[in-house]
């Protein structure tokens, strides 16, 4: 990355967070979840009100936090081995296409690994953690759903695994956790606006899941026949022709 030039794995990293968000095995239980860190009830969250609203609002900041810092940091983990194979970057680069081309696969459903689309719910209260439960939740929140969004993020974490610095790989798990994040905060403030959206993903799952799994397939086409770099080189130069 070049300064604050922005690369499109940017846009897809924060892209994949949101499909990880409006998957069919989290967003029907976001307005759980977020009744269950802020202890108001799913009926006061949809009546609305300030206070209500802003304990929301609050809660919701913390909760994020947690699943923020777990993704971040596994992207840390995962571009230091990365890092490691830097004379390898091409065949790395290609092994990471094919591994993006499967997971397109498993998110269309072309191919099925059971467990990938199992989730492990923990059941815990907020209030018996005390003032940092909603952030441990967030935290158990990002181990919990992790098989459930595996596809996606497992293709996201290969991708940061081609970056060659650390900050690299953070930056773009960061950018994940973002996507995932502004609409779980969005729920909470407008709650009973995000449940029509939430409604309208739920009747239309699969033609997101397609878009999702084309765009998998397509990144790693262009990761394996080593394309994405002049795809990158392109997004650059229209920053540059853009807005200077």
């Amino acid at each position: 990355m070049n300064g604050l030039v922005p690369e499109i794995g940017w846009a897809l990293a924060f892209g994949a967070g949101m499909a990880s968000f409006f998957s069919p095995c989290v967003a029907p239980l976001i307005p759980g979840y977020i009744s269950l860190v802020s202890g108001v009830s799913i009926d006061q969250l949809a009546v609305g009100g300030r206070a209500h609203m802003l304990r929301a609002l609050r809660t919701s900041l913390l909760f994020v936090l947690g699943f923020v810092f777990v993704f971040v940091l596994l992207g840390l983990v995962v571009a230091s081995f990365g890092g490691l194979f830097g004379p390898s970057r091409r065949l790395i680069n290609q092994v990471a296409g094919v591994i993006m081309i499967g997971m397109g696969l498993l998110v269309l459903e072309v191919v099925r690994v059971p467990f990938l689309y199992r989730e492990r719910r923990i059941h815990l209260s907020a209030e018996s953690l005390g003032p940092v439960g909603p952030t441990l939740l967030g935290m158990l929140f990002a181990f919990g759903w992790t098989p459930c969004v595996g596809p996606i993020l497992a293709a996201i974490l290969f991708y940061a695994g081609t970056t060659q610095t650390l900050g690299q790989g953070a930056w773009l798990l960061l950018l994940y956790s973002l996507g995932m994040a502004i609409p779980f905060v969005a729920t909470g403030v407008g709650f009973s606006r995000m449940l029509g959206v939430l409604g309208w993903v739920r009747r239309h799952y699969r033609l997101l899941n397609w878009i999702s799994g084309l765009v998998l397939i397509g990144m790693g086409a262009l990761y394996l026949t080593n394309m994405f770099f002049w795809v990158n080189i392109a997004t650059q130069r229209f920053y540059y022709t853009m807005f200077y």
